[in-house]
């Protein structure tokens, strides 16, 4: 049976994608990154003594995070693009 994705190639310039080149590993243009650290520091602020309760801690914060705050990272993606274009690559309030 034919792989319907060997039949395909996708390049940039027939999805019409504009490839950008910018550091492969950049935190800027990664909002996972930035999730990561507002989780982080919610769960620092609880005081866990062991594997588990972190895990618990851990889970109970994802469930409170608002999709709003996902929203809004992923929203800003454009301006994380345009400083990062800005900057050369380097380093950005972000």
């Amino acid at each position: 049976k034919e792989n319907v994705f060997q039949r395909h190639t996708w390049t940039p310039a027939k999805l019409r994608v504009k490839v950008m080149d910018w550091p492969s590993m950049s935190p800027d243009l990664n909002p996972i990154e930035h999730l990561w650290g507002i989780l982080k520091r919610k769960v620092e602020e609880c005081k866990v003594s062991n594997i588990h309760q972190l895990h618990d801690v851990f889970m109970e914060e994802w469930k409170r995070t608002p999709v709003a705050t996902c929203e809004a990272l992923v929203n800003s993606m454009p301006k994380r693009v345009k400083a990062v274009l800005e900057n050369d690559g380097g380093h950005t309030k972000y």
